[in-house]
């Protein structure tokens, strides 16, 4: 009897560069190869169908025994996105069940005749056109806001299965697609391999921050948090991991850094390999998640499995992974002095914050997401 094949269609992707590194530049395409090597280890064959995004992507190569294969196209906002598509929809014909990343691979949902599983990380155009446009311009995010609502109608009308990472993901999608559609929803946290990450690294004075610089994700806040830690600890620094940044709101950024002046107490890293990015996370004393909207979080994660503690505002997502006073302090959602308060708490009682990283880490085992995810796969034959 053949393999049951599987395909993940997903714009961004994992890679390795020209040196062999693993290279990742956001959450989500993590997330995706954890999907397709759990797949792999269910003895499902996986095929991943990317975009060919920068110069230092081959347009083929096997990650983990999953294979990757790319489609040139070195901007998004490029119509060369439907030609993506129209490949993605060609390739679909070869496979038992269809994996759909968010936003525009979903468009293609009504011409798909295999099993098809939507895969949503969270919701965003819940807050609006505005949300969109001001994190990502207007074109780009007038675009973004029309193409999730496209998604979300085609993921309730055409999806075998909903795919999402947490029960606030789960509640955002059913807000939208109606409470008829319950049922076809999967919630299965992405997991972590705990033994991939230094946890007994010496502590170096800095912060860290992981992640795009949009206005969502509020890196500014580090800022302040910065500086208030430096009343405290003067030689303080903060490093910042940018895989992805909007020029404008850099240039506000670097604006409140000399507003601050505290320009000489900060990196900005706008590209790490895998490697030396589980090096700063073993270094850093904590990680600064000052982010408005997550659907996981999965550099939280990350964090603890590497022994630094997190200051972060308090989401619904991070339920299961932060606990207040224990591997974490979490602030009231835009409170930046509270977020200092935490930040200047945890290093003040910084031993006892540091051995309690690891009281959540069980539940995100790739053993518990591959169990959940069997009897998803179990049900969804049933189609």
């Amino acid at each position: 009897m053949p393999k049951e094949r599987a395909l993940i269609i997903s714009e961004s992707t994992v890679y390795t560069d020209a040196h062999g590194d693993f290279v990742s530049r956001g959450g989500g395409e993590t997330c995706i190869h954890n999907l397709a090597v759990s797949l792999l280890e269910l003895g499902i064959e996986v095929e991943v169908f990317g975009i060919q995004e920068y110069i230092d992507q081959r347009d083929e190569e096997i990650i983990g025994g999953v294979l990757y294969k790319r489609f040139p196209i070195h901007s998004r906002s490029s119509l060369k996105i439907f030609s993506y598509l129209r490949t993605a929809l060609e390739k679909c014909r070869e496979f038992d069940t269809i994996f759909l990343n968010q936003f525009t691979p979903h468009l293609i949902l009504p011409f798909i005749k295999a099993r098809k599983v939507a895969v949503i990380h969270d919701v965003y155009v819940g807050n609006g056109v505005s949300f969109w446009m001001t994190n990502y311009g207007f074109f780009r995010g007038l675009a973004g806001a029309l193409i999730e609502r496209a998604q979300l109608f085609f993921d309730r009308v055409y999806s075998d299965v909903i795919f999402t990472v947490s029960e606030s993901s789960r509640k955002k999608i059913l807000r939208f697609i109606g409470p008829s559609s319950e049922k076809k929803i999967v919630v299965d946290p992405f997991p972590i391999d705990a033994g991939e990450y230094i946890s007994d690294r010496t502590k170096e004075d800095f912060l860290l921050f992981v992640g795009r610089f949009v206005d969502y994700k509020h890196p500014s806040h580090v800022l302040y948090v910065l500086r208030r830690v430096m009343e405290v600890y003067p030689n303080f620094k903060a490093v910042f991991v940018v895989p992805r940044a909007e020029n404008a709101f850099m240039d506000d950024f670097y604006r409140l850094v000399h507003q601050y002046k505290i320009g000489e107490n900060l990196e900005v890293k706008n590209f790490v390999s895998v490697e030396e990015l589980r090096g700063l996370y073993a270094r850093a004393k904590v990680l600064v998640q000052p982010s408005y909207i997550e659907g996981q979080g999965i550099v939280v994660l990350e964090s603890l499995a590497s022994g630094t503690p997190v200051v972060a505002y308090d989401l619904d997502a991070y339920e299961g992974m932060l606990i207040d006073g224990e591997n974490s302090m979490l602030a009231e959602v835009g409170n930046m002095e509270a977020l200092a308060d935490g930040c200047l708490r945890i290093l003040g009682e910084y031993e006892a914050f540091r051995n309690r990283c690891g009281v959540t880490l069980g539940g995100f085992s790739a053993e518990s997401f591959r169990e959940v995810l069997r009897g998803a796969i179990v049900s969804w034959r049933c189609f």
